[in-house]
């Protein structure tokens, strides 16, 4: 079963952002108009330094207010995922990582054409973070990993794409942990 486009109306359009109005008829036949926001995809990194701590940002958000998150961005026109995270960890983070491992990427919103894609990343290099204008502020901080799971469990890790990543690492991690002993 799948879903006919009919028509799409653009009806608001900005820099990375579009919002349409679709006519079209769903899988069962019946006719209908959805709206869709169209958005770049993201990427999210979870760094892993060599004592097994994460690496955290801590902004201010005009939204959501203070949040902490690992570093993470819109991907740009041209640019892959894997690029979107290398370039975004170097800037919100000052790190530059030998290793990158791709964890999966999820949908945001049912009706949003962005996805969130999630990396670990280690081997890791400390540099000078390269803040943009709308970065100013943001700060890095190593969590370490029950801690940081736990604030994701617990709500402290406000955005949901923030606790999804450090959980898919968590785990991600623990499974390596657990493959390497038994070997």
């Amino acid at each position: 079963m799948i879903w006919e486009q009919h028509n799409r109306a653009t009806v608001f359009t900005a820099p990375r952002l579009s919002i349409h109005r679709d006519q079209v008829t769903r899988p069962n036949g019946q006719r209908s108009e959805v709206w869709i926001t169209e958005q770049p995809d993201g990427a999210l990194i979870v760094p892993v330094d060599d004592h097994g701590r994460i690496g955290m940002v801590r902004s201010v958000t005009y939204v959501h207010g203070e949040v902490v998150t690992p570093p993470g961005g819109h991907v740009e026109p041209g640019e892959s995922p894997l690029e979107a995270g290398q370039r975004e960890l170097r800037e919100e983070a000052g790190l530059i990582a030998r290793e990158w491992t791709p964890l999966g990427n999820v949908a945001l919103l049912t009706h949003n054409t962005a996805r969130l894609h999630f990396f670990l990343a280690t081997g890791l290099t400390v540099g000078q973070q390269q803040l943009t204008g709308s970065e100013t502020g943001m700060t890095l901080e190593w969590w370490e990993q029950r801690d940081v799971v736990d604030a994701a469990y617990d709500g402290r890790l406000t955005l949901s794409g923030a606790s999804l990543g450090i959980l898919m690492a968590s785990r991600y991690l623990e499974r390596s942990d657990t493959d390497s002993r038994s070997s």
